[in-house]
């Protein structure tokens, strides 16, 4: 049995969202919402509330047609506990695999109304799904690498 495009895209951005939550589960809440003595830098709750925000924008709502109230300029200011972060993720993981676990291939390649900010969006065509889960596996690990670096700016060990 092969194992739709989908359910690839599924698979690498829950193994993303899990290296998240690996990154946090042992951070004390203090420095989860700790600001940086730096310039345009996000404490790691804000960065983990972003991820997942946008990762829900770019699948659930653009490719999984579904409607989700999202405040991309919250999602900076957010703050919180590790606990609240676990549920969120784990309410992202469970409606992602419901949209991209099924997902027929031939629909990767339909158009999505994508922001038309995305500046990465093709010049000579529609933004398709595809595009939008390339981008949101694209934009998970760059924020997991935030993660991973504002760690150790805060003097955390960067873990596994």
């Amino acid at each position: 049995m092969s194992v739709s495009e989908g359910a690839c895209f599924a698979h690498i951005l829950e193994r993303l969202s899990h290296d998240v939550l690996f990154q946090l589960e042992d951070v004390p809440e203090a420095d989860l919402n700790r600001h940086l003595e730096l310039p345009e830098t996000n404490t790691l709750f804000a960065l983990a509330t972003h991820l997942v925000g946008a990762a829900e924008y770019w699948v659930l709502v653009l490719v999984g047609q579904r409607q989700i109230a999202r405040d991309r300029a919250a999602e900076f200011q957010a703050h919180g506990d590790f606990a609240v972060l676990k549920e969120r993720y784990e309410g992202w993981l469970q409606a992602m695999h419901e949209v991209l676990d099924t997902l027929p291939d031939a629909r990767l390649q339909e158009p999505v109304s994508g922001p038309t900010t995305y500046r990465y969006a093709p010049a000579d065509r529609p933004l398709i799904a595809r595009d939008a889960l390339l981008h949101a596996v694209e934009h998970s690990a760059l924020h997991l690498g935030h993660i991973q670096l504002t760690r150790q700016l805060l003097g955390l060990p960067v873990r596994g």
